[in-house]
């Protein structure tokens, strides 16, 4: 997305900010030299002298000629494509900082991640003043160093002058592929969140936020799955021991490894390799021999600064590689529990499902209250192997009391008939009131001692390794993730619970209702369009895709046309959403728009309203609907059988 540079923000933020140059140089490149892609070890300005060339910044083509300004932040990939026999260009690269009492956490608050190239009307001056810049550092004596940072002050201000001027816009770097990329080539390091929001500009909330938004995995997640695809891959194409392999993509604990290897991919790096070869067997597949050069390839750097690279790595990081312990607190109530449970009598073995095959999806919990007692056993003692996001789980057949640390996902055991024992704070809004009465509200995070004290034979997770690892120790594990089609999620739950029946009978009712309503809504609609919304800021806001917030029954269940940048931003893109600004929200208003009132802030700035809200044909119109509830926002099957009711009630209304 573009958008017109704010000089005076960037000025604000330039004074607060503590500067080091780099490096400063000029760089010749000739017709027939090889110029690998790199990554940039630092912000730059990259001012071109002479000849031209095609610069690619993390995926955006800048055509380059004589006086060409670009400006990248540090972890960008910049690779260049002459045009010309020649191509020169100054290549100033700095580090900035901000007080730590100045929290970052947009791209408006920090300019040196931002993207921009564009040729100034007065070049002569920035041409000059790089080039005084380049004889002061060759000079290597401190005092021209610091005349150094002063010429620096200088470029910067003409330069942020004359885009004032030119009204130039600027790209903001897709932070996520930026994290992406410097993962995968950064994979055998113990990053941390700390290290990546250093290195990123960013404060940890915010990337960790960000980051979860757009992929739907955390941090964490993401990068030990970037390690075990590296691990499966040196497996099945080397020869290289496990411990070789294990220190290769990050790990000198061996056991460790292999551990994680397994929840992540469902079998034993040994296991895998045998797997590999006997599916290979038959087919010549050649044994890459790399003895001990297992130094994973990475992309070109222009400069290696040691110091400037150097992370510090406390036992608090998020990527220690050694097993987490467990509170002393759990400890004790987890020997106490083993304790009592030995003293006990013989649990009961005759529980049942507590519901028929016929329930209907909106039965609910209210015929399964006797699964939810506490001191309750499980139904059945049996365990089967089940198939999660986090590899292969020994659960209870039949697991009755089971906690929802992934509260949004509560709803799918709801429409199965089943009430957890516990269930995260998302799960209580109005949507499920009178469903969850009896149920322990655990609340956002992960309380263990608490989770322990529910004696659950199940816990259901969002997919963080360390989480997993935690709660394995006070009952079996599974793993969701977001993203999963409704039909199947649900079959996943019914698979994980004994209810696969249960589930086939809600997927019929729903579809049943979908075919009913489907053509009376199209007809109403017809080909006008539909947007959905919910406010960030006073000065941007959000639009939704196919998933949460409706979005599922108005896109993916009806079909019906969503306004065309959304359809591309929110949901070609695999996205599900996009941020925007408040002055390109004409473009995004469909002829039908409705808003989620809810957005997890007490006091969410009130955007929709003033005179370009007024204007929108949906607004005069009276086609806008609102839903506040918690659950509006979530794509469980009771949440969405009300957001279903919500949705038909508002577009086939007469008007």
């Amino acid at each position: 997305m573009k958008a017109t540079v704010n000089v005076q923000e960037h000025i604000l933020v330039w004074n607060n900010a503590a500067l080091k140059i780099i490096d400063v140089r000029h760089i010749s490149i000739q017709a027939g030299e090889c110029v690998r892609p790199y990554l940039l070890p630092a912000s730059a300005f990259l001012y071109v002298t002479q000849g031209s060339a095609t610069m690619i910044l993390d995926g955006n083509e800048h055509a380059a000629k004589r006086f060409y300004m670009l400006h990248g932040g540090k972890g960008s990939s910049l690779d260049i494509i002459l045009t010309d026999e020649s191509f020169h260009y100054y290549l100033i690269f700095y580090k900035a900082s901000l007080p730590r009492s100045g929290e970052q956490h947009t791209d408006r608050q920090s300019p040196f991640q931002l993207q921009y190239g564009f040729i100034p009307l007065h070049p002569a001056i920035l041409y000059e003043l790089a080039e005084r810049m380049l004889r002061e550092w060759l000079a290597q004596g401190r005092l021209e160093r610091l005349h150094v940072k002063t010429l620096f002050y200088q470029f910067v201000y003409e330069l942020l002058r004359q885009m004032d001027q030119q009204q130039v816009s600027i790209v903001k770097p897709n932070l996520t592929s930026q994290l992406i990329r410097y993962m995968q080539e950064h994979y055998a390091e113990p990053l941390t969140r700390e290290t990546l929001a250093q290195t990123f500009h960013y404060s940890v909330p915010y990337l960790s936020k960000h980051f979860r938004r757009e992929t739907g995995a955390s941090i964490i997640d993401y990068f030990i799955r970037i390690r075990m695809d590296k691990a499966g891959a040196l497996l099945q194409q080397t020869d290289l021991s496990l411990p070789e392999i294990a220190v290769s993509v990050g790990y000198t604990d061996v056991s460790y490894f292999i551990r994680m290897f397994k929840k992540h991919n469902g079998a034993t790096p040994k296991q895998f390799k045998d797997k590999s070869l006997k599916e290979a067997r038959g087919s010549y597949r050649p044994i890459i021999r790399l003895g001990s050069s297992i130094v994973p390839r990475r992309l070109r750097r222009y400069i290696d600064i040691k110091d400037d690279n150097h992370y510090q790595y406390g036992e608090r990081g998020d990527l220690q590689m050694h097993r987490s312990k467990l509170p002393v607190g759990i400890t004790f109530l987890l020997c106490l529990t083993l304790l009592l449970s030995a003293c006990s009598g013989p649990t009961n073995s005759n529980g049942g499902t507590g519901t028929s095959n016929t329930l209907s999806p909106t039965a609910g919990a209210e015929n399964n209250a006797s699964n939810t007692a506490i001191g309750n056993t499980t139904g059945s003692s049996e365990m089967i192997t089940y198939s999660a996001v986090n590899g292969e789980v020994q659960i209870p057949k039949n697991p009755q009391r089971i906690v929802m640390v992934a509260g949004a996902f509560t709803g799918h055991l709801l429409a199965l008939g089943l009430k957890p024992v516990g269930t995260g704070d998302e799960s209580f809004n109005s949507y499920t009131e009178g469903k969850l009465d009896g149920v322990v509200n655990i609340g956002n995070d992960v309380p263990y001692e608490k989770i322990l004290e529910l004696q659950p034979d199940l816990v259901v997770v969002w997919n963080d390794p360390e989480t997993i690892e935690k709660l394995s120790k006070i009952a079996p594990t599974v793993a969701v993730e977001y993203g999963i089609p409704l039909r199947e999620q649900l079959m996943d739950f019914g698979k994980m619970t004994g209810r696969e029946e249960q589930a086939k009978a809600w997927i019929s009712e729903w579809d049943a209702k979908i075919a009913e309503y489907k053509p009376i809504v199209q007809q109403a609609v017809g080909d006008r369009t539909v947007s959905i919304f919910d406010s960030g800021s006073a000065k941007e806001f959000y639009a939704y895709g196919s998933f949460g917030r409706g979005g599922d029954i108005i896109y993916s269940e009806f079909g019906l046309k969503a306004p065309p940048i959304i359809q591309k931003e929110a949901i070609d893109s695999g996205q599900g959403w996009a941020k925007l600004s408040l002055e390109l929200l004409p473009e995004y208003a469909g002829d039908f728009i409705f808003i989620s009132g809810w957005t997890g802030e007490d006091n969410a700035a009130p955007i929709f309203e003033g005179s370009i809200w007024d204007s929108l044909p949906a607004v005069k119109n009276n086609h806008v609907y609102h839903e506040n509830s918690r659950g509006f926002v979530l794509s469980d099957p009771i949440s969405l059988e009300a957001q279903l009711k919500f949705v038909v009630d508002s577009l086939t209304k007469t008007e």
